[in-house]
């Protein structure tokens, strides 16, 4: 046997700090005694013997361990057997070369490169008979445990094993004890056959998404097949959770592998069970199919099933490309049956509900955006699919979509289309919310930004150089099922319309319907009442002036107008009877006003030299401005129409834009003084510390009190508007107060006409300090106390994925932007209280309270266990509100919830709960967090 033996020079100290050797050679096929040594794919010198030595390699002729030929030595007879890379390796230890045998042993942090595979072991075995590797890790006597166990690396794939032999030549490879990671997943098994496709065949194997060394939960399989960077296809199986196996086995298993880190995993959603006592009963509900189509684009196909026969269908999807755009969509439609048989045979009980989700958000670049946040549902939705307990109570919900584009620098223009929804109230008979009212418009606008003409070269010295000119124009087009009120009776008008024209009144005092149902039957009535309105004005911006050194004087000058696609036409038909046309014409009404506005700030302080209170600072804010708008009554300007209403002569002016009745301003002139008084209120205090770098602090005592009203001149009664206050300060460090009251200075008296004794009354022109009714009538006054909780340093604590997860750029982006979309269980504890009180009295009606109490808070009760609690009280109902209990657990690689709503304040929602069990993300488990999910959930993470 011949043995050429080289050892390395080893500090007994530090061996791991002596410099390694570097090898670099490759073999030929098996049947050829020599040494063939390459070069990128091309034989470039032939030896007799195998040298270890780099020195006896340069007197052959060779340069860094490779073989220079000359154009003799030309590769003429390659062999397809051959390597088609250069095979480098290198070993810490020690490096043996046996001649005979034609192989070469590696000791010591030992590493091999060919191509794109590396190889690292403690021990590795090249041989050049059977262009095999070979490699192993060796037991350490002092940690008694393997070390250098083998780490395989073709490309971006990575294999931990403990034992491997590969071969360069046909790819195959023998392996005991993989584990290697594939997706948000890792597969594990005991021996492993590699073919020349990459395919890997795994006996006594795990899959698991667990990425802890004993995982808490896999799939256990006696064989498996893992297809090249695609998926693994496993034979029958069973699921083994905490070391307890299930009994349940199924008979084969697909796993998909994404092509992409980004585009996730197709595959099943398992649903979520629970019950509702709303008539459903029992459900499953979210379960489907989610296709992850690219990176860019996803989706997911849902759907629910209850006990009573109701169904749903979902479509959700999320799409996103860098530095463009992000969005999502939904779509989900529902099938309501009643639990009531005897409903369902006379057609009532049963709803059909929709919800149509829309969000696009661009990435700011260039000069035009276009963005779309769009939430469309029918009225009983939220009521009936909801589980988030906000969207649930909601009655509201508003959708835009908008384009907007700035042409050059001073020229803008944008354009939206909106949909505005009120659900209505809630039926006590049916439960149900009633009388929902939708509007749809469509909105466009153009505008040129003010500028300065006599500033054009950037003068500011001449008083004048301040003056500012703009334009705006902007168009709407509505279509509403909440028809306009027009009050046609006499007692209104004053005379009667000869016409069928639609009111909300009849001429016997009988109400009619105002609101339509919201669907194609009603589309022409909704058309009829729609109407264009194009709005344009003229911002102007005039020089301010300063009086006594501390007045500021700001005149003021505007003008606006509106175009309108319809005018009504009038004429006297006898008697006291007129009748009322609508002409599709188009007119222009507008209209101008100028004035001034002063204000000043002036302060007031009471030094109290106190312990620590040094002073008290007032500090008020008046306000005066007036206004003054001409007549444009008047024949001249055409904007109304002088019609005889009786048989004395009677005339009266009528908008020929407006209709009759409407309750909109007569176009008469008006000469306005308006006026506010801010006040705040601070105190000075003597800083605790002695070493303090400011010797006082200020601390706010009321950040806002403050008074407002107008006075019309011109006005032939009520001249005084009603008087608003407001006023919001913070006590404290945590309590917040906002306050606001409106008071009607006039007095009001019985009507009449109505028979109620719950009547609001007639308002007179007399002062209601003239009428033993008080300084003021209030018509309605409101107040809010919120504080919240939390421990020191945790208030403004949000998430964010740290430099060592797992998350993509993309990934960790969403979490920051949707952090109250994710339980973080690294804040103890939450509590947040807030008190409603309002109260609404217009004229002599009675009092309306309005008295609530909201808390919510979570705890966590221990590092991977957290409850959460929403709930409330009414004192005026003198019940609880709605009431949700939810519970957290993070089980490392799981999550579990479960949610129940004890109260809602109806019995739609009683007893309602939910639970969800489900595998984490390997994202979730490096941030520890646990992902809120809903119905409404449309996020890919």
């Amino acid at each position: 046997m011949a043995c050429v033996q080289q050892r390395t020079k080893r500090s007994g100290k530090d061996p791991l700090k002596s410099k390694a050797k570097t090898r670099t050679s490759a073999p030929s096929a098996a049947d050829k005694p020599a040494l063939v040594l390459k070069e990128a794919g091309n034989v470039v010198a032939v030896a007799d013997t195998i040298i270890s030595d780099s020195t006896a390699l340069d007197s052959l002729g060779l340069k860094n361990g490779i073989a220079l030929a000359d154009s003799a030595a030309a590769d003429t007879t390659s062999n397809p057997d051959d390597l088609q890379n250069v095979v480098k390796y290198t070993a810490e230890d020690s490096t043996i070369m046996d001649v005979v045998l034609k192989q070469v042993h590696l000791y010591g942090n030992a590493e091999v490169n060919y191509g794109t595979i590396n190889l690292k072991a403690n021990y590795i075995r090249l041989n050049w008979v059977s262009n095999e590797v070979m490699a192993h890790g060796d037991y350490d006597s002092t940690s008694k445990k393997m070390i250098g166990e083998p780490i395989f690396q073709d490309g971006p794939e990575m294999y931990n094993t403990k034992e491997i032999r590969y071969n360069f030549k046909s790819k195959k490879a023998i392996i005991r004890g993989i584990v290697t990671q594939q997706g948000d997943g890792n597969v594990r098994g005991d021996r492993v056959k590699k073919d020349t496709e990459g395919n890997f065949y795994i006996q006594k194997s795990i899959y698991t998404t667990c990425n802890l060394t004993h995982p808490h939960f896999y799939i256990n399989a006696p064989k498996i097949k893992m297809v090249d960077k695609k998926s693994v296809v496993s034979g029958p199986f069973n699921l083994v959770i905490a070391d307890v196996p299930l009994p349940v086995v199924i008979p084969f298993g697909f796993f998909p592998f994404p092509k992409k880190k980004e585009a996730g995993t197709s595959g099943i959603i398992f649903p979520t069970y629970g019950q509702e006592p709303n008539g459903r009963g029992f459900y499953l509900r979210d379960g489907g199919y989610y296709f992850a189509i690219s990176e860019y684009v996803n989706a997911a196909v849902t759907g629910q099933i209850y006990s009573t026969g109701s169904w749903g269908l979902g479509l959700a999807s999320s799409y996103s490309k860098r530095y463009q755009y992000t969005g999502n969509f939904s779509f989900r439609f529902n099938k309501n049956r009643s639990s009531d048989e005897i409903q369902n045979l006379v057609g009532l009980g049963g709803t059909e509900d929709f919800s149509l989700v829309w969000s696009h958000a661009p990435k700011p670049r260039g000069n035009s955006t276009f963005s779309a946040n769009v939430n469309v549902s029918s009225n009983s939705y939220n009521q009936l699919q909801e589980q988030n307990t906000s969207r649930y109570i909601s009655n509201v919900a508003s959708s835009s979509v908008q384009y907007n584009r700035t042409m050059g620098q001073y020229m803008r223009a944008a354009a939206s289309l909106r949909v505005n929804q009120n659900f209505g109230q809630i039926n006590p008979t049916t439960q149900r919310r009633e009388g929902g009212t939708t509007n749809i418009s469509s909105d466009f606008s153009f505008g040129v930004n003010q500028i300065a003409p006599f500033a054009l070269n950037g003068g500011r010295a001449r008083w004048y150089d301040s003056f500012r000119l703009g334009l705006d124009f902007s168009g709407n087009y509505t279509l509403t099922n909440s028809l306009t009120s027009i009050d046609t009776t006499y007692s209104r008008l004053g005379f009667r319309v000869d016409n069928k024209l639609r009111a909300t009144v009849d001429t016997a005092g009988k109400a009619l319907p105002t609101v339509l149902p919201f669907n194609l039957d009603n589309l022409s009535q909704f058309a009829k009442d729609a109407q264009f309105t194009g709005r344009y004005s003229l911002p102007i911006s005039l020089p301010n002036f300063k009086i006594l050194n501390f007045i500021n004087l700001t005149p003021s000058l505007s003008l606006t107008g509106q175009i309108y696609t319809k005018q009504y036409q009038y004429s006297y038909r006898g008697g006291n009877t007129v009748r009322i046309d609508t002409i599709n014409k188009v007119g222009n009404e507008y209209a101008y006003s100028f004035g001034a506005g002063m204000n000043t700030r002036f302060y007031g302080t009471f030094f109290v030299r106190g312990k620590r209170l040094e002073a008290i600072r007032h500090t008020v804010i008046p306000t005066l401005s007036y206004s003054y708008t001409p007549d444009f009554t008047g024949d001249t300007y055409g904007f109304y129409q002088t019609v005889q209403i009786n048989e004395l002569g009677e005339t009266q002016r009528l908008s020929r834009y407006r209709g009759v009745g409407t309750g909109v301003s007569n176009g008469r002139a008006s000469s306005v003084i308006s006026f506010s008084l801010n006040n705040s209120f601070e105190m000075k205090l003597k800083s605790k510390s002695d070493t303090a770098a400011a010797q006082f602090e200020k601390v706010s005592l009321l950040d806002n009190l403050s008074f407002g009203g107008s006075y019309n001149l011109l006005a032939d009664s009520l001249k005084l508007s009603n008087i608003t206050v407001n006023a919001n300060a913070r006590i404290g460090k945590n309590l917040n107060l906002n306050f606001n009251a409106n008071l009607d200075p006039y007095a009001y008296v019985l009507d009449p006409t109505v028979r109620s004794a719950n009547q609001t009354g007639i308002k007179v022109n007399q002062f209601a300090i003239t009428k033993g009714q008080g300084l003021a009538n209030l018509q309605n006054l409101g107040f809010t106390l919120g504080t919240s909780f939390s421990p020191k340093g945790k208030d403004k604590q949000r998430v964010t994925p740290g430099p060592n997860t797992t998350a993509t750029e993309d990934q960790k982006e969403f979490i920051q932007r949707n952090a109250d979309l994710y339980v973080d269980f690294s804040i103890p504890w939450n509590v947040s209280l807030n008190y409603n009180f309002g109260l609404t009295k217009p004229g002599l009606s009675n009092a309306q309270l309005i008295q609530t109490i909201n808390a919510t808070g979570d705890l966590s009760l221990s590092t991977n266990f957290k409850i959460s609690v929403t709930t409330g009280f009414d004192f005026t109902a003198f019940k609880p509100s709605i009431t949700t209990l939810t519970l957290y657990r993070d089980l490392h690689c799981w999550d579990m919830s479960f949610s129940w709503t004890p109260f809602a304040g109806s019995a739609s929602r009683v007893s309602n709960y939910n639970f969800l069990l489900k595998v984490k993300s390997s994202i979730l488990q490096d941030l520890k967090l646990t992902r809120r999910r809903s119905f409404q959930d449309r996020a890919a993470y």
